[in-house]
């Protein structure tokens, strides 16, 4: 397929395993898994950019596309304790599990509470080992399951809803939330109309959280090459703050899209830009000494703000979560240090970076 030249000529297909019969044909089984790399590793340049085709790929098997048996997340299981013997940082599951061919063994949304189901406690574990965990929401919203698949329901697995290019939930992407109440799915990317690698050996256009999931799990593997010293956790909190609903979260997009500009911010506010022209906001005074007021340019009135104060060496040294109002106050910092600092506000529209001057 012509999306993978750029792969194998640099060598960045570092090896495949069958987890369901090793005896098959690898590359023959089914296109599916094919089209999903493609969103990630594809390559033809002025038709297919995937979100990380310059990262290396595992490819592992564990899904039999000609059955549905509980086996399967077994097999799901072992391959990602290889992915994490072989040192992979990123895992992405296209797939998800709810009814069988055996109904005996049949999930119900009672078991949608991020740690019943096997895969999902095999998903978890993965996540705890350090590496980031995507799994496809599902495409369930339009038939009569409805909900969230496993793993994508996993306490510490970033499920990934599918949108179309206006950001609306795409018709059959699966609602959360986890049967707990938990906010589930985490949030959202590219999933309706998405472009790749088909297996006719065109590119072209397809829907599913499938590649929802592959899409944003390479935009992460982008982002955290950025910064390598933070952790998977660090990672994933960047991409659930920067969500363009993290301030109004819902049960089809969780905190919606994440903005990779705003999570380089969240990851490292000392490089983040100040924010000079168009401001929704007035701050003053500064030099501060006790207080921060801020003035709303457009009169903001619903909503929440999201304010951190940075040191310029990266540590948050104050934070509000606070409903949004024309103007707002943040008190009680006499007791912080003398310095510049950065004070970071987000809303619904965005973020916002403004430099303080902080004195005693």
């Amino acid at each position: 397929m012509p999306a993978f030249d750029s792969l194998w000529a640099n060598n960045q297909i570092l090896g495949t395993k069958d987890f369901v019969n090793s005896a098959d044909d690898f590359f023959s089984t089914n296109y599916h898994g094919m089209s999903v790399l493609s969103c990630m590793g594809g390559n033809i340049p002025g038709e297919l950019i995937g979100t990380a085709p310059k990262a290396a790929y595992w490819l592992l098997r564990s899904e039999d596309s000609g059955s549905e048996f509980i086996i399967e997340e077994d097999n799901w299981v072992a391959a990602a304790e290889f992915a994490d013997s072989v040192g992979v940082d990123i895992i992405n599951s296209s797939l998800g599990y709810t009814e069988f061919d055996d109904a005996s063994t049949n999930h119900t949304y009672a078991d949608m509470d991020g740690k019943t189901t096997r895969v999902t406690k095999g998903a978890n574990i993965a996540a705890s080992r350090g590496m980031l965990v995507f799994a496809s929401a599902g495409n369930e919203r339009d038939n009569s399951w409805f909900r969230i698949v496993a793993p994508s329901d996993g306490v510490n697995v970033i499920g990934v809803a599918a949108v179309d290019t206006n950001f609306s939930p795409a018709f059959f992407s699966s609602a959360g939330p986890a049967v707990d109440g938990a906010l589930k799915p985490n949030v959202s990317a590219m999933g309706y109309q998405t472009t790749l690698q088909r297996s006719n050996g065109t590119v072209g256009v397809a829907n599913g959280t499938s590649f929802s999931s592959p899409v944003l799990a390479g935009m992460a593997a982008s982002l955290w090459q950025a910064y390598p010293e933070k952790t998977a956790v660090e990672i994933k909190t960047a991409l659930e703050e920067s969500g363009h609903l993290y301030n109004s979260p819902d049960s089809l997009q969780g905190y919606g899209v994440p903005n990779m500009q705003v999570a380089c911010s969240l990851l490292n506010p000392a490089a983040a830009e100040i924010t000079t022209e168009n401001r929704s906001w007035t701050i003053f005074p500064n030099p501060v000494k006790d207080r921060i007021v801020l003035k709303s340019a457009t009169n903001i009135q619903s909503g929440r703000l999201d304010i951190k104060l940075y040191a310029l060496d990266g540590r948050m040294v104050n934070n509000w979560q606070l409903p949004a109002a024309p103007t707002v106050t943040l008190n009680n910092l006499e007791t912080t240090e003398s310095g510049i600092f950065l004070l970071l506000v987000k809303t619904k529209k965005g973020v916002e970076t403004f430099k303080i001057n902080k004195i005693r």
